[in-house]
């Protein structure tokens, strides 16, 4: 735990975030992460204070979601701000391309996002927010990846360089192919993440910005309990994480936490992105003609975030399906960690919040540092 006299500087609007957004995914992903900040010495607690996360015991409860860490560049950079769950971003089985760009682009609206608001208009920021508590921005990828033998050896490269009271997720997700079992190619690349050396592995369910189905698999429960139960079958001896995006109500929600603990999930991760359609003040697409909607990440999602939250946290009390519950949706600011904890999860998670302000879990650190002081 970090020491209380410590102080970490005000990342930004100061500085650039380390995901530099005028830059193509390759290009972040191999020169990556833009960061000329100090790396503080990280003091863990004792090993007393350390908790379960899956049959790991981690230093805390603090990580980051599938998306940001581009590989093992990325994932150990984050280890060493003091995020203890860590999440390789989302592989597949064989090499696919990021969109072009743009893939980033802040956008604005004038209240924050509720899940009435999916595939409503969102318009492109005019110029560049200051306000860390409302920044937002699309997240539009595609969900790319790189090939197995580059993924074998940078899996292994980033579980090598953790400390103990850290642990390793990786994502996968399936691909349709012509010809090709495409929910058992989740488990193709589950084996790819297993045998690079991944501690857990989350099923990537939820993604919006791919035009095929592998991105709203979440809503369908047969689905969720065939791919669960398929990636057990390839990788029985590692937990798995099922990762989901908004749903439209309550009931399916449960429908897909009971199908995914039958097909033997041991937790649950939400929410992704909110999926919207973003356009230019004067209407154009903002990210072009074949690319209407976006996921729209950030603080606008904080709400929608904390709602799922209490959903899940509700579910899983009242069908007694013991899953852990990992949240994530616009954590910007240190305090909104705890919120997420006083809303029922196990796990709090910060992806755009973690590129702005990497110094965001020592914050946190060092703010339950000082309230265990004060008791």
């Amino acid at each position: 735990m970090q020491k209380q006299e410590e102080t970490f500087p005000i990342w930004w609007p100061n500085y650039p975030p380390i995901y530099d957004m005028a830059k193509s995914y390759l290009e972040n992903a191999t020169q990556g992460p833009f960061f000329k900040g100090e790396i503080p010495q990280r003091s863990f607690s004792s090993k007393e204070t350390w908790v379960d996360f899956l049959g790991y015991q981690v230093a805390s409860p603090i990580g980051v979601p599938a998306g940001p860490l581009l590989n093992s560049n990325w994932v150990i950079f984050a280890a060493q701000m003091g995020f203890d769950i860590v999440t390789y971003k989302t592989i597949r089985s064989k090499p696919h391309p990021a969109h072009p760009l743009p893939n980033m682009v802040y956008v604005d609206f004038n209240r924050p996002l509720t899940r009435e608001d999916e595939k409503k208009i969102i318009k492109k920021r005019a110029a560049e927010p200051t306000d860390i508590e409302s920044l937002s921005a699309t997240n539009s990828f595609g969900i790319p990846s790189f090939d197995s033998e580059f993924l074998l050896a940078d899996i292994a490269k980033a579980r090598g360089a953790l400390s103990p009271g850290q642990v390793l997720i990786v994502s996968v997700v399936g691909t349709p192919r012509e010809g090709e079992d495409f929910e058992n190619d989740f488990a193709i690349a589950a084996k790819i993440a297993a045998d690079g050396g991944a501690q857990i592995i989350e099923a990537d369910l939820s993604c919006p910005n791919v035009t095929t189905c592998e991105g709203s698999l979440f809503t369908n429960a047969d689905a969720v309990y065939r791919i669960s139960a398929q990636i057990r079958k390839a990788t029985p001896t590692l937990p798995l994480i099922i990762k989901v995006g908004l749903f439209p109500d309550k009931e399916s929600l449960r429908k897909t936490m009971i199908a995914a603990k039958k097909g033997g999930a041991h937790a649950i991760c939400g929410i992704n992105t909110i999926s919207m359609q973003v356009v230019e003040e004067d209407g154009r697409p903002a990210l072009g003609e074949k690319r209407l909607h976006a996921g729209v990440c950030g603080g606008l999602i904080r709400n929608a975030g904390l709602e799922f939250t209490k959903w899940l946290n509700a579910i899983n009390r009242e069908e007694g399906l013991g899953l852990i519950l990992m949240a994530t949706g616009g954590v910007t600011r240190e305090e909104h960690f705890d919120d997420l904890f006083e809303a029922g999860a196990d796990v709090a998670m910060s992806a755009m919040g973690m590129l702005w302000d990497p110094y965001l879990a020592l914050r946190y650190h060092k703010l339950r540092w000082e309230k265990c002081i004060k008791r």
